[in-house]
């Protein structure tokens, strides 16, 4: 029997409220609104060579994510527990999905800065590529999860400062969507699934399976 991870449930809460700050600071008053707009305007201006590095980096999200999505289907055929992965993964994709496109249509963004615009609280295009490397990191075997991690956290990255060099996002809205997934992949790795090996019967020994406690 897998045993629940209380820590893990107890950092998603803590992501969660530190969410809930980032909003409040960068969105409801007027400094954070200030700040956040100036910050965004300060990376477009670093260098002209480096929006258009970012403007190319994030016509590759699109085409890498959908990649990763069909890796991930690639993996759970060849998983042991293809239903518990499936769930797993479809929370880890489509959780932080709905809820920054939810939270974008549903938050305020009151006038403090005198620049009338939409809130954009969080990135969607960041909660995607975010949730989507996660997923892929959960669906991997251990011997393998570096690799994923490593080149994970480099296309996350690259979002994250395309979004706001491009004057897509704000920086709080790249934040609140690292936040947000981060959220819910604390939330669903709390609870490991027991994978056993497809190559076995289910009448091999339960010394067989693996227990995959992500």
């Amino acid at each position: 029997m897998t045993r629940v991870e209380p820590r893990r449930l107890v950092a998603a809460l803590a992501l969660l409220n530190l969410g809930v700050v980032v909003y409040y600071l960068g969105v409801l008053t007027t400094v954070g609104q200030t700040v956040d707009q100036e910050l965004m305007v300060s990376a477009e201006t670093l260098s002209g060579d480096l929006v258009d590095v970012c403007a190319e980096f994030v016509d590759l999200v699109a085409p890498v994510s959908a990649a990763g999505a069909v890796l991930v289907a690639f993996l759970i055929m060849f998983s042991g527990n293809r239903i518990a992965l499936t769930l797993r993964v479809g929370i880890m994709t489509l959780g932080p999905i709905a809820t920054a496109w939810i939270l974008k249509y549903s938050l305020d963004r009151p006038n403090l800065d005198g620049l009338v615009q939409h809130n954009s609280f969080p990135s969607g295009t960041l909660t995607c590529v975010t949730a989507v490397v996660c997923a892929v990191y959960l669906a991997t075997a251990r011997p393998w999860r570096i690799v994923v991690a490593i080149n994970g956290v480099l296309l996350v990255l690259g979002t994250a400062v395309s979004v706001v060099v491009l004057k897509w996002h704000r920086p709080s809205d790249a934040l609140g969507a690292l936040l947000l997934v981060g959220c819910y992949a604390l939330a669903v790795s709390a609870f490991p699934i027991r994978i056993s090996d497809p190559r076995h019967s289910t009448l091999a020994d339960p010394d067989n399976e693996r227990l995959a406690q992500v």
